[in-house]
């Protein structure tokens, strides 16, 4: 494979590949703050949705969830 083209295409498939490992960290410590805010309120219940990421967990308001 010709050199000028391997160097761009790896470095966009590592830099990709970090940026998408950089997501799933950020989406778990998002998980663990909505956890411990949501334990806090009587009125909320924790919902999980599923995305690219993984899990992701919001707290909303009962009145919302009908």
């Amino acid at each position: 494979m010709n050199r000028e083209l391997f160097q761009p295409v790896l470095a966009l498939l590592i830099g990709t590949g970090i940026g998408g490992l950089l997501c799933v960290a950020g989406q778990r410590q998002l998980n663990r703050l909505e956890i411990e805010k949501c334990l806090k309120k009587s009125t909320h219940q924790l919902i999980t949705m599923r995305s690219w990421i993984g899990d992701t967990k919001y707290c909303v308001d009962k009145k919302y969830l009908n």
